[in-house]
């Protein structure tokens, strides 16, 4: 498996990945196709600062998926990062330490359009925007405007692949029981299997 070295520049796409799923994926390859990169770390989140955004399933089983999809990319790569270091679950500090890791390789934070007006409500954004550029993957209809113009402007904005499908929706699906076929096109097929033997987010 390969790892950021020296010289190389590098992607950073963090999250809950509650579950993993073509969104993700598709973000990673586009901007990573775009900017020319070497890889992208996939950094799954050990710990969450707000309530609000408890993970669904356990820490293990996520990054589970989220190496089962990768593996069949060989530009990602899960870097475990965050439980290794016991980190506190805030960008900064996850920033900080990848490249604390890995000091001779420039990195890249990315962000999907579904998350770039949460930029500004970070903690410590301005901090964050003064260790790592952020790279955002937008749609052909969105604005820098929805989000505060001091942030906006320090974002580098790349039109990627529209998919539409998110975590919450594949956990709504699985709830429901319904469709289940709908699932095969939304996550990698070893995630799939993975989601339905081990009846996550049932």
């Amino acid at each position: 498996m390969p790892t950021p070295e020296k010289g190389e520049r590098w992607g950073i796409l963090g999250g809950a990945f509650d579950p993993v799923h073509n969104g993700h994926i598709t973000l990673a390859r586009d901007i990573y196709k775009r900017k020319h990169l070497d890889g992208v770390l996939l950094v799954p989140a050990y710990r969450h600062p707000f309530k609000q955004e408890q993970a669904v399933a356990s820490y293990e089983d996520r990054a589970a998926m989220l190496k089962l999809a990768a593996s069949e990319h060989n530009f990602l790569v899960v870097d475990e990062i965050e439980k290794e270091l016991e980190l506190s679950g805030l960008t900064l500090d996850t920033v900080r330490a990848v490249k604390s890791r890995y000091p001779q390789t420039e990195f890249f934070f990315l962000v999907g359009a579904d998350n770039i007006d949460q930029v500004s409500k970070w903690h410590q954004p301005e901090k964050i925007l003064a260790e790592i550029k952020v790279i955002a993957g937008t749609r052909p209809t969105f604005s820098p405007k929805e989000i505060c113009d001091t942030i906006a402007e320090r974002i580098e904005y790349i039109e990627t692949s529209p998919v539409d499908v998110s975590s919450s929706e594949i956990r709504d699906l699985l709830r429901s029981g319904e469709d289940l076929e709908r699932l095969a096109a939304m996550v990698d097929r070893e995630v799939s299997e993975y989601i339905l033997s081990r009846r996550l987010y049932q």
